[in-house]
């Protein structure tokens, strides 16, 4: 289970993972090369949210697995943080950028 490891929206597209935001902040901008202005809407996604916002490996999946599940298995297979943890509107896995579809299906 991951202790200290949050996970943080930093728009309406791009949600990242690390254990405060100001690394995570850090680490978004130079990965994208945004201007820090133009970058960020963010917010700590809260504890009951982790449980029902869902990550599904494409858009027309029918299995998933919570944020809470992935960032667990991120945090197990000894993911480096901060980094990408998952995207609206993309394809693949939280933990092979560009990565997943999220979406609360609840």
């Amino acid at each position: 289970m991951p202790h200290n490891v949050k996970v943080f929206r930093l728009n309406p597209l791009d949600w990242w993972a690390g254990y405060d935001l100001a690394s995570v902040r850090s680490a978004y901008l130079v990965e994208t090369g945004l201007a820090k202005k133009e970058a960020f809407d963010e917010q700590e996604l809260p504890q009951d949210a982790m449980n029902t916002m869902r990550i599904y490996p494409n858009p027309y999946a029918k299995e998933s697995s919570t944020f809470q599940e992935e960032l667990t298995r991120m945090v197990n297979e000894g993911q480096e943080f901060p980094c990408y943890f998952a995207g609206r509107y993309t394809a693949g896995s939280a933990s092979s950028h560009p990565a997943a579809t999220m979406e609360d299906r609840t």
